[in-house]
């Protein structure tokens, strides 16, 4: 915060020259406000006490002091003002993401199959809109990827702003089959073990859940095409 100070002082010497100097004392003190022998004002105008301060913007602090900042907006399942942090996910169609759940096959972004998961969290600070996710799924005789599993993404950035992103889907965490599997289908009805964290100021907050996967040969057929 800018301090404003205004400090005046008023300096009269007297000194006993007779007349001629209380006579030039009280023309250099009348209303004219004018120093002795300067010609320049000493005087405050009643504009200057009362105009008030500007910031470095230009903003006068009034105007800044009146104006108040709107609250961060938050989409795509983030709750700011939940009661306490929390992590949930569902599979499409709203479903919880519990053990037993069916997992389903679905067409994602850029015309991908994926096993979409869709969170709702919140009651935390995420730091921005990029909170962090990682995502560990592994399906026995599948675990075929890069990383030894079915697949696995490790801090994946998962956007929570409300602004319309160019590609790509909103609000759902992919789980992309590898690229190894030859068949779709063959995960059909196969049990699969997911593990879900995102990262919050206090420590990752995890979903855990025991599924089944849901890969129909009749979909698979169809092709996956926006």
């Amino acid at each position: 915060m800018r301090r404003w100070q205004v400090v005046g002082f008023v300096v009269v010497v007297g000194c006993s020259g007779g007349p001629g100097a209380s006579e030039a004392t009280s023309e250099a003190t009348a209303g004219t406000g004018e120093t002795a022998g300067t010609g320049s004002s000493s005087t405050t105008s009643g504009d200057s006490t009362t105009e008030a301060p500007t910031t470095s913007s230009g903003v006068t602090s009034t105007e800044a002091s009146s104006t108040t900042s709107e609250p961060v907006a938050y989409c795509q399942g983030f709750e700011r003002d939940a009661p306490a942090p929390f992590f949930e996910l569902a599979v499409m169609g709203g479903a919880p993401l519990v053990d037993g759940a069916v997992l389903p096959l679905e067409c994602g972004g850029q015309g991908l199959w994926m096993f979409g998961l869709y969170p709702s969290l919140g009651g935390f600070d995420p730091g921005g809109y990029y909170p962090h996710v990682s995502v560990v799924v592994d399906v026995e005789g599948y675990d075929i990827g890069p990383t030894g599993h079915f697949y696995q993404r490790d801090g994946e950035s998962y956007y929570i702003g409300c602004e319309q992103l160019d590609g790509g889907v909103s609000g759902v965490v992919p789980v992309f089959p590898p690229d190894e599997l030859a068949e779709l289908s063959e995960v059909d009805g196969l049990a699969a073990q997911v593990h879900v964290e995102v990262e919050t100021p206090d420590g990752p907050l995890a979903v855990d859940a025991l599924v089944t996967l849901s890969a129909p040969p009749e979909l698979v057929q169809l092709g996956c095409v926006l």
